[in-house]
């Protein structure tokens, strides 16, 4: 089968919905032959074929988008089987939804018609997401449930849809502590120090400023390691600075070598305030990384989770004291801590890629019976 993969940026280290798109085009490449559209590319040489969209000399998003939009209808429009979209575009039989749509945001946001009429930028993006749920031909897949039921909500007509997780690859046996030692020193982390992990590149939504006040009320020394773009380390001089005496946080940046980042650290923060199913819980649950996180509706994934069981959740994402009692629990009661990593790994077990995409291909039968508009 013939497969075309659009993705705007098709690598692991872009974001949750970009690292979906590598991942689950890994696990289909023994059995599809697949072509990524996108605009950057950072994939092993070989895995893929490659049709690069050009950039716009432009910095606008949405111009970006509908130039996006034309570009990879042009190129995927003969040769495919299947063509599968991770992005807001009109064409594509299967279409993955990976964030909260347009529609719904600014029903939330209560953006009325004539402010929405009077944006380019807006009607270019509900013009795009319409016909993109609405095409003849389109299946969309949503990654979690909470968000096919909101986007029912607000687009009743929408009768296509289903629901299909994101995968992990889950790792045979946990590390020993000579590696995780190992893993700490090769990202130049102190060995002897708790390490809390934070990951994701749009830190003010994923909570960072929550947590640096929660380290900041730890009666114990730690590390703070973030993991995202670091332009944004700027933003958080004063929150480093008031941790006070034993304490720190270190911008690495992005990682390319994620394993290595789960074995250094001790648990997973993600205190986001917007999110729909975050795969850095999902992998740090395979890599037996105890996680705290929001509960719905902050985090759609968090109703699939048992507070104090699997992962510990948070009703407030900016409750800083919360969150610090969450991570000294956490870090210090040893067997709760080890029943927790315990559970996480049974969940995380329930969605490897392996079965993710068996349900992918259940949908490409049902689209490859219509015609790609």
């Amino acid at each position: 089968m013939k497969v075309a993969i659009l993705s705007r940026h098709f690598s692991r280290m872009a974001g949750g919905a970009e690292s979906y798109a590598v991942q689950l085009a890994e696990a289909m490449r023994s059995e599809c032959e697949i072509t990524v559209i996108s605009q950057s590319f950072d994939a092993l040489p070989g895995h893929f074929a490659h049709i690069a969209v050009p950039s716009l000399p432009i910095r606008s998003r949405w111009l970006n988008q509908l130039w996006f939009n034309w570009y990879s209808k042009r190129v995927s429009a003969k040769g495919f089987d299947i063509v599968h979209s991770h992005e807001n575009v009109t064409h594509g039989q299967v279409q993955t939804i990976h964030v909260k749509t347009v529609h719904a945001s600014l029903q939330q946001k209560k953006v009325g018609f004539l402010r929405r009429m009077a944006s380019p930028r807006l009607l270019a993006y509900l013009w795009i997401e319409k016909k993109r749920l609405f095409g003849a031909g389109h299946h969309a897949v949503f990654v979690s449930q909470l968000l096919l039921d909101e986007t029912r909500q607000v687009l009743p007509g929408l009768t296509e849809g289903v629901f299909i997780p994101p995968g992990v690859a889950v790792p045979e046996m946990a590390l020993t502590p000579a590696q995780r030692l190992a893993a700490r020193r090769a990202l130049g982390l102190a060995g002897d120090k708790t390490v809390i992990g934070f990951i994701g590149h749009d830190f003010k939504k994923k909570g960072l400023d929550t947590l640096l006040r929660a380290v900041a009320l730890l009666p114990f020394d730690v590390q703070v390691v973030v993991i995202g773009k670091p332009d944004q380390s700027k933003h958080y001089t004063d929150l480093v600075r008031g941790l006070g005496p034993g304490k720190e946080c270190r911008f690495l940046g992005t990682v390319r070598d994620m394993p290595a980042v789960y074995g250094a650290i001790d648990c997973l923060a993600h205190p986001t305030t917007q999110d729909v199913f975050p795969m850095v819980l999902l992998e740090a649950m395979a890599n037996h990384v105890p996680v705290i996180t929001t509960m719905a509706p902050f985090n759609s994934m968090a109703s699939l989770l048992t507070n104090e069981v699997n992962a510990m959740l948070l009703p407030d994402p900016l409750d800083e004291q919360a969150l610090a009692n969450a991570l000294e629990t956490v870090l210090t009661v040893s067997e709760f801590r080890k029943n927790m990593i315990y559970e996480a790994r049974v969940f995380a077990q329930k969605y490897s890629w392996t079965t993710v995409k068996q349900q992918y291909y259940d949908v490409y039968r049902a689209a490859s019976l219509k015609p790609n508009r």
